[in-house]
């Protein structure tokens, strides 16, 4: 197992020095480590999203330790725990944040609670894990001065908070699915398969119906982000294989003021 990377990924953002403090510490701790940041512009809060963003990243990031911190619940009796896998161990809170990227690569092994006290930064507050706890932890077992068994009691894997992706609702009429993530450009990714539009008897090129909330328009199955109509709505296979509402030269998401959740139903 791989274990001088460590992948960091939060929704921290780059204004107040959150990051950089993260990544001194682990630096502290072993300066030959290497930060691979995926991305610290995940919305705040936003525990699905991140849960999205981990899932798509764990398939191309280098195999050894996975920091991510998405954490409302910080302070809180929620645990900070690592999980293994056969890509290697996945670091952050226990809310669902790391279970789709676990089930990308075969599943969670084994989880621990992070509570060797040794490996924990004392603290006034109680409201930056990702500093006191997280960070340690990862840089500690990425170097190899902490073992797996040394984190803390292990954990059954079953009590581990899980975020799932929700399933399509599939009618002899209608697919009825909603948007997963709205991505930089304000295209609108579905929890809708192209497998899924080829059983309705749909191919690349047909202009097919469909409701997004409360709207109803049509849109075009394109090869890629270039519509016929410049200004349309299309829809597309994104580059994680699912199907994607795009709006051609423009901002889907902006147009239709759709967001995480909104329904969506294509006729079939």
């Amino acid at each position: 197992m791989t274990k001088k990377i460590i992948s960091f990924a939060s929704d921290f953002g780059l204004q107040d020095g959150s990051v950089g403090v993260v990544k001194g510490v682990i630096s502290r701790i072993d300066e030959e480590l290497l930060v691979n940041d995926i991305s610290h512009q995940i919305p705040p809060q936003n525990i699905k999203y991140g849960s999205l963003l981990l899932m798509r990243a764990i398939q191309y990031i280098p195999q050894g330790v996975l920091l991510a911190v998405v954490d409302p619940g910080v302070g809180t009796d929620r645990k900070a725990i690592a999980i293994t896998t056969d890509w290697g161990v996945m670091i952050g809170p226990d809310n669902g944040l790391l279970n789709l990227a676990c089930a990308t690569v075969g599943g969670a092994k084994q989880a621990f609670a992070l509570e060797n006290e040794n490996w924990i930064i004392p603290h006034e507050g109680n409201t930056f894990h990702a500093r006191d706890i997280f960070a340690p932890f990862a840089s500690g077992f990425a170097s190899g001065q902490l073992k797996l068994e040394e984190f803390g009691p292990e954990l059954n894997l079953e009590d581990l908070n899980q975020y799932l992706i929700p399933l399509t609702d599939i009618s002899e009429t209608e697919i009825k699915g909603e948007v997963l993530y709205v991505d930089e450009f304000g295209n609108c990714q579905t929890n809708i398969s192209p497998q899924e539009l080829k059983d309705k008897n749909y191919k690349i090129g047909d202009v097919i119906s469909l409701k997004i909330d409360n709207q109803e328009l049509s849109a075009r199955w394109c090869e890629n982000y270039k519509n016929e109509t410049i200004g349309a709505i299309g829809i597309v296979i994104d580059s994680w294989g699912m199907v994607s509402i795009f709006l051609s030269n423009g901002n889907a998401q902006k147009l239709l003021n759709c967001k995480d959740d909104s329904k969506v139903i294509i006729k079939g």
